[in-house]
């Protein structure tokens, strides 16, 4: 079955920019279940996700590339996970995050993302008895370790 994941992989990774879309996470299970979450740079759209995953469908109908029952599933990342390549940053400029970065732990609200790779943060920060000041940060994106959105409900 190692086989079948590295085809599948293969034809998702090939497949997936003719939709505007690249592989963010594939995970697979002994029970033949292989998951792929995909994203794109621009918003990603269930519409988008619906029209792959039936390009895909037919493309392995065409191919038979096992003939072992097996299931695939595609689905976008989700909110709640961390961001994994560049690419899924620039659409989320203007909401919070937090960063671990080989400097520590870093919370704000993604401003920029400079053609030098430079991440423009803005923290509030804020001392007993002070009032609150805004500050800029720069993180190069190669020292960022991990990075989740925060999700607020208004």
């Amino acid at each position: 079955m190692a086989n079948l994941a590295k085809k599948l992989s293969a034809l998702v990774e090939q497949e997936s920019p003719l939709f505007g879309l690249f592989l963010v996470a594939k995970t697979d299970s002994p029970s033949n279940l292989y998951r792929f979450f995909l994203d794109s740079e621009r918003v990603l759209s269930m519409k988008s996700i619906t029209d792959f995953t039936k390009h895909i469908s037919e493309k392995i109908d065409a191919s038979e590339l096992s003939s072992q029952a097996f299931t695939f599933e595609i689905s976008s990342p989700g909110a709640d996970r961390p961001l994994i390549h560049r690419k899924q940053y620039s659409k989320h400029v203007g909401r919070s995050f937090d960063f671990e970065t080989l400097a520590g732990k870093i919370s704000g609200v993604l401003k920029e993302i400079t053609a030098e790779e430079l991440f423009i943060i803005e923290q509030i920060v804020k001392e007993k008895g002070k009032k609150a000041n805004t500050v800029l940060i720069e993180i190069p994106y190669t020292s960022i370790i991990s990075s989740t959105i925060v999700i607020k409900f208004k």
